[in-house]
């Protein structure tokens, strides 16, 4: 369950710069999460929930963006969604080449952090 883990280390994030800006209450928190990253959201939320309480953060929203899984063909650069669990998708539907390097779909970033009792929002800190 590396849910924990992931979830352990945003919250730790999530804490750290609620205090840096005097934070009184964390009202959201929000992710950009690759499909490759293989999340369950709803595990997530519910570990979140579970790190979170009793700490400014304990009623945050998490709103989570996935992001696809895509290649990049490294004959044409035609930039294309592929499936692992379908064969026919794993070729370049431009050139059918076979040879292509990763483009999206790894993502882990914390985007932002909505807070009270700051005036101002709390930094990007980009991948967790």
């Amino acid at each position: 369950m590396h849910e924990m883990a992931l979830t352990r280390d945003v919250v730790d994030m999530v804490l750290e710069e609620a205090q840096a800006a005097g934070a009184t209450e964390v009202r959201s928190v929000s992710l950009t999460i690759g499909y490759v990253r293989d999340i369950v959201e709803d595990l997530f939320e519910r570990c979140f929930a579970y790190l979170a309480r009793g700490t400014v953060a304990e009623h945050a929203e998490l709103v989570i963006t996935r992001v696809p899984f895509t290649v990049r063909c490294s004959a044409c650069g035609q930039v294309f969604h592929l499936d692992v669990r379908d064969r026919s998708s794993w070729q370049c539907p431009s050139c059918e080449a076979k040879d292509y390097t990763l483009n999206s779909g790894i993502e882990f970033f914390v985007n932002g952090i909505e807070i009270v009792g700051s005036t101002a929002e709390a930094p990007n800190r980009g991948p967790a």
